[in-house]
Formats: structure tokens, C-alpha cells, sequence
């Protein structure tokens, strides 16, 4: 499958929309500390991971990798969780203008 098969929006969105899903029990779950965030970050990062692998690893953020094994190596950080919503961030916005170039190569 092409690069740009890969990056609509209809096969790009169940990551995100995943993502926002573990958002919203993660967040709680640092507030009110009550043990199930490390599980549900952990998720994140296999969701993470799995977006990466249907990119082919062609789109990562600066520093994407060194960031994403601070993630693995602190689960109970509150830091980590957001390091790893800036990931999903940041992936978007890559995802995006990636389809934007792919779209101008094509013409």
C-alpha cells in the first residue's frame, strides 16, 4: 500500500481517536492517583507505536525516539503522559503536511 493510502484521514483517525480515548481516563488517573494510569499510558505507548509502524516510520517527531524511550522508561510519570500527548500532537500536524506534499507530488 502507498505512503499516501496510508496517511487519509480515515486510516490515520483510530489512532487519534484512540489516543483521545486513554486521554481521558489517563488524566484522572494522575490526578486522582489512583494506579491505573501506569496500564492505560502503556497502551498509549503501544498505540504510539502502532501509528508509527502504519506510517512506516517515515513521519516522527524531532527527537521522536529518545522522547519515546523516556515514555517507556517512566510510566508513572506524569511527565511521560504528556510527553506522549505531544507525540500524538505532533504526529497529527507531521501526518497532515506529509498528505499536503504527497498531494502536490502527485500533481
Amino acid at each position: 500500500m502507498k505512503l499516501s493510502q496510508k496517511l487519509t484521514k480515515e486510516a490515520v483517525e483510530p489512532f487519534f481517536n484512540g489516543w483521545d480515548s486513554l486521554q481521558e481516563t489517563i488524566e484522572p488517573s494522575f490526578r486522582d492517583r489512583n494506579g491505573t494510569a501506569q496500564q492505560e499510558l502503556l497502551n498509549g505507548i503501544k498505540l504510539y507505536k502502532q501509528l508509527l509502524a502504519h506510517c512506516d516510520f517515515e513521519i516522527i517527531p524531532l527527537n521522536g525516539w529518545e522522547r519515546l524511550a523516556f515514555i517507556e522508561q517512566r510510566p508513572t510519570n506524569y511527565a511521560a503522559f504528556r510527553q506522549l500527548d505531544e507525540l500524538f500532537s505532533e504526529m497529527k500536524k507531521g501526518i497532515a503536511s506529509k498528505r499536503i506534499q504527497l498531494k502536490r507530488n502527485e500533481q
